[in-house]
C-alpha cells in the first residue's frame, strides 16, 4: 500500500496564506542556503557532479521553500527552465525524500477526488514542524517508514502471483502510449490557437503541446499592448515572428533559448504595431507637428525627421531591452 497525504483545497489555501519566515531578500538568502546545504550533505560528492542545470534546479527548489517551507513547481516547471528532463527532476526529489530532506504530499484535484500536483515540504525548515502538525503528518511518516521495513522480510513464495487478465497487455500499450511525451500531434492543438499558425508551424514543431506554448507568448506579448483588434486578427504578425525565429536559430543566431527569442521578436513586432496604429488613429498628432514646423520654417531639421530619430532611438532601447530579458 501506497501512502501518501492529500491536501485539500482549504488546507492549501491556508499554507498559501501563512506567514512568511523570510521577509526580505537576505533572509531568503540564507534560508536558501541552510536547506541547500542539507542537499548537499545528502548527495555528498556526487552533488558537484551533477550537471550544472540540475543543479540549478535544486537551487532554485530550496529558493522556492526558504518562503514558507515548502515548494510546489511543476517537474515539467523545472525542467523546460534549467534545460533538464522531468524525469531528471523527478529523481532528485525521489533521492531527497528517500533521504528525509523533504516528505512529499499531494493537493487534491478540485475537479476529482485524487492526488494531483506534489507538494515537498523540506523537513530542515522551521516550519516544517508547523505543517507536521497541520497536516497529522506524524502517523503517515510512521505508517511509510514500517511499510518500507517490512518488505525485506517478506517471502517470495508468501506474495501472491500476479493474475494476467485479457485486457493486461491492452492496459500496457496503452499507458505507454499516452506516458510518450511526443504522444499528441499538431492535429491535437487546442481550437483556440488559429489553423494558419498551426500549418505554419507544423514542418518545425509537430507537436500540440510545442505550439501551444508559442501561441500562449504571442497572447502574453498581445496582452501588454493596447490594440484595435483581437490577437487572431495579428496572426500573420505572428507568424511572421516564428519565421524570423526560425531562421535565427538555423544560423545559429540564438544565444539562448528558442521560446525566449521568439518571445523578443514578438516585442518588437508588436511594438511597431501599436505605433502605426497610434499615428492611424490620431491624425491630430500629425497637425499639430505640422503646426510646429510651420512656426519653425527656418529650422533645418522639419519634425519628420525628428520623429525617424525618436524612432530609431526606441528601436536601439527596445534591442537593450530584449537583450536584458532573463528568458
Amino acid at each position: 500500500m501506497t501512502v501518501s497525504r492529500i491536501v485539500t483545497p482549504d488546507e492549501f489555501k491556508q499554507m498559501m496564506s501563512y506567514k512568511v519566515y523570510a521577509e526580505n531578500h537576505n533572509q531568503q538568502q540564507s534560508m536558501k542556503l541552510q536547506l541547500l546545504k542539507g542537499v548537499e550533505e545528502a548527495y555528498g560528492e556526487r552533488y558537484w557532479r551533477l550537471k550544472e542545470g540540475t543543479r540549478k534546479a535544486i537551487d532554485m527548489l530550496c529558493w522556492f521553500a526558504s518562503e514558507r517551507g515548502f515548494v510546489f513547481a511543476k517537474d515539467k516547471y523545472l525542467s523546460d527552465r534549467y534545460e533538464v528532463s522531468a524525469k531528471t527532476v523527478r529523481n532528485v526529489l525521489k533521492e531527497l525524500r528517500e533521504a528525509g530532506i523533504i516528505f512529499t504530499v499531494y493537493r487534491r484535484s478540485s475537479t476529482q477526488n485524487c492526488r494531483t500536483a506534489p507538494v515537498h515540504l523540506f523537513t530542515a525548515h522551521p516550519y516544517f514542524k508547523y505543517w507536521q502538525n497541520m497536516l497529522d503528518l506524524h502517523d503517515f511518516q510512521n505508517d511509510f517508514q514500517n511499510e518500507n521495513a517490512e518488505k525485506p522480510y517478506e517471502s517470495k513464495e508468501e506474495q501472491p502471483k500476479i493474475v494476467s487478465t485479457k485486457y493486461l497487455s491492452f492496459n500496457k500499450n496503452l499507458l505507454k502510449i499516452l506516458r510518450k511525451q511526443d504522444r499528441l500531434n499538431s492535429s491535437f492543438t487546442p481550437k483556440n490557437v488559429p489553423g494558419e499558425f498551426v500549418k505554419a508551424a507544423k514542418p518545425f514543431f509537430d507537436d500540440a503541446e510545442d505550439i501551444y506554448d508559442l501561441w500562449k507568448k504571442a497572447s502574453l506579448v498581445y496582452r501588454q499592448f493596447d490594440l484595435l483588434h483581437e490577437l487572431e486578427q495579428y496572426t500573420e504578425l505572428v507568424i511572421d515572428a516564428l519565421k524570423q525565429t526560425i531562421y535565427a536559430y538555423k544560423h545559429r543566431k540564438i544565444r539562448k533559448d528558442f521560446k525566449g527569442y521568439f518571445y523578443g521578436t514578438l516585442l518588437k513586432m508588436f511594438t511597431y504595431q501599436k505605433r502605426q496604429e497610434t499615428f492611424t488613429s490620431h491624425p491630430s498628432i500629425f497637425n499639430w507637428l505640422e503646426d510646429q514646423e510651420e512656426k519653425s520654417a527656418g529650422s533645418t531639421k522639419n519634425w519628420r525627421a525628428e520623429i525617424q530619430e525618436l524612432m530609431a532611438k526606441e528601436e536601439r532601447d527596445l534591442d537593450d531591452l530584449i537583450e536584458e530579458l532573463p528568458y
